[in-house]
C-alpha cells in the first residue's frame, strides 16, 4: 500500500508547458511553498497530463473564476480581419 504524501502550499507566481510525445506536461511555479526550505525560492510542481485532461481542467478552472472560455472566429472573420 502507497503512503500519501503531505499536502503542499504555495503561491502561484507562473506556469508552463512541455510537449512529452502525445502528454503534456505542466509545470506550476509556486513561491512561498511548503516543500522547500528557502520559503522565498521558486519551487517547480511538474503535473504530467493527456491533452483530454488538460481540457478538462481549462474548463473547470474558466467556470469556477466565472470567466468563458475564448471563442474562436469563425473562418471569414479570419480572412477579413
Amino acid at each position: 500500500m502507497v503512503k500519501p504524501q503531505k499536502e503542499s502550499f504555495g503561491v502561484l507566481v507562473g506556469w508552463a508547458h512541455h510537449t512529452v510525445g502525445p502528454k503534456l506536461d505542466l509545470t506550476l511555479q509556486c513561491t512561498h511553498s511548503t516543500r522547500c526550505a528557502d520559503k522565498r525560492g521558486v519551487d517547480d510542481h511538474h503535473i504530467v497530463m493527456t491533452r483530454e485532461q488538460a481540457a478538462v481542467l481549462a474548463n473547470y478552472l474558466f467556470k469556477v473564476s466565472g470567466q468563458s472560455a475564448p471563442r474562436q472566429r469563425g473562418r471569414l472573420a479570419r480572412w477579413f480581419a
